[in-house]
């Protein structure tokens, strides 16, 4: 990438150059930070020749009412639906406990837990390592044998 010169930049700040030119340099600004401090320095350096802005503040202002701004519609409170409500869940959910008591499944609930716990199996990992610790005796005691 080649840099550009500080007398370019400067012929760039007084915007003496067409516009092709204008265009590459400053696509150039984006890509290079040391063009981009020359450019800053050839502003400070031609900041005397420039055409001073009068009034400030009042030149923001201009610009500030040029730009179009869309405006906000007027926030309502939205009024929540009646299944919204944590009233209804609440009333629901005790609903759902009173029926569920009535037709007696918590009942049976309670029974399959205790026929799973009378008919303790042990578990798969148990099953894996008696099935392990089984298999290592039987080559313990084949080596055995063959040392003998």
């Amino acid at each position: 990438m080649s840099h550009i010169a500080l007398e370019e930049w400067k012929n760039y700040a007084r915007e003496e150059m067409d516009d092709n030119k204008r265009t590459e340099y400053e696509e150039h600004l984006y890509n290079c930070d040391q063009c981009m401090s020359l450019y800053m320095e050839a502003i400070e350096a031609v900041q005397d020749e420039l055409p001073s802005i009068e009034g400030p503040s009042l030149y923001t202002e201009q610009v500030m009412e040029r730009i179009p701004v869309e405006r906000d519609p007027v926030m309502r409170p939205v009024k929540k639906q009646w299944y919204e409500e944590k009233v209804f869940h609440y009333v629901l959910a005790t609903a759902m406990t009173l029926i569920l008591m009535a037709s007696g499944i918590f009942g049976e609930l309670t029974k399959i837990t205790t026929d799973f716990e009378k008919n303790q199996q042990p578990s798969f990992t148990e099953n894996i390592l008696n099935k392990t610790t089984a298999l290592l005796d039987s080559v313990e005691e084949i080596e055995e044998q063959e040392a003998e």
